[in-house]
């Protein structure tokens, strides 16, 4: 028998799982840092000066791997409507969501921008497989079980129903801007295309929200609530992101991107734990229905 050294390592744990993990985890437990914080912030105030300080720190990160930061017209153009989709609309949609539902069912809801995004193929003419409709299908029909949390009956309560339609519309804008921002990404990077779009996006919000930035009651925020705030904007916005493309880098989109269906298992545990939220076992069927359907599309 050969022994292989190489191949006994490749086996075992790598730094790009390390990265991987490390994104999974911010990410998954930022649902419910970022619902604790909203009961002190306006959902428009906490992603827009959120993401201007996660903008700050991945420039921050490029200035520190020596990366030209120059962009041109044509380029600032398209950063702006990619920044526009990722920050503006996607995070807009997410904060008031979250701020709507529970943060469990949003990190299940969050999941669908796979589907999404077979779905904007297929408009644009790459039509998905048979194995992709399925997992469509299954995936919507998830989403309802999540929502309905019945089996056997209609139970859409009013208030939660559009929280929940907001963070499935915010997984929309989210498959819309990876669609979008692909070819810039793949001439400039990931890192930059996430900076500049992070600046223009977060600008867009603080405009739009300008009024809650001002009424916004800054000395009520308790200690708790900045660190909160904090957490989201470090780990959740800038870091995570960092440690997700570094991962990727290392092991390649088809095995990363299982990690993401880690998501919403770190994101349902941290908010029963530090939220005391409650999820259903016919939620938690309908979660496994939506991340197979996901799988089903994403490996047609």
């Amino acid at each position: 028998m050969i022994h292989d050294p190489a191949r006994r390592k490749s086996r075992g744990m790598t730094g790009g799982d390390v990265f991987l993990i490390g994104a999974v985890l911010a990410w998954g437990i930022n649902f419910p840092i970022a619902k604790y914080a909203l009961d002190f912030m306006d959902p428009f105030t906490f992603s827009a000066t959120r993401y201007l300080a996660a903008s700050i720190l991945l420039f921050g990160v490029l200035l520190v791997k020596n990366t030209a930061i120059g962009i041109s017209a044509k380029e600032a153009g398209m950063l702006i409507i990619i920044g526009l989709l990722s920050v503006t609309l996607f995070q807009g949609g997410w904060a008031y969501g979250l701020s709507l539902t529970s943060a469990s069912k949003a990190s299940v809801l969050i999941t669908t921008s796979p589907i999404f995004g077979a779905l904007i193929s297929a408009v644009m003419g790459n039509r998905p497989g048979s194995k992709a409709w399925i997992g469509i299908f299954l995936s919507f029909l998830g989403v309802a079980v999540v929502i309905n949390n019945s089996l056997t009956e209609i139970t859409f309560n009013a208030g939660s129903i559009v929280g929940d339609m907001l963070i499935v519309g915010a997984s929309m804008m989210w498959a819309l801007y990876t669609y979008v921002s692909g070819p810039l990404v793949a001439k400039r990077g990931p890192l930059l295309v996430t900076a500049w779009a992070t600046l223009f996006g977060s600008i867009t919000l603080n405009l739009i929200g300008f009024p809650s930035l001002i009424e916004q009651n800054w000395t009520a925020i308790p200690t708790l609530g900045w660190l909160s705030w904090a957490s989201t904007a470090l780990f959740g916005a800038a870091l995570a992101f960092v440690w997700y493309c570094a991962g990727i880098a290392r092991l390649g989109v088809t095995k990363g991107m299982v990690y993401s269906f880690f998501i919403p298992v770190v994101a349902i545990l941290s908010s029963v734990i530090l939220l005391d939220e409650v999820i259903t076992p016919i939620q938690i069927f309908g979660a496994v229905i939506v991340l197979v359907g996901v799988k089903l599309t994403r490996s047609d």
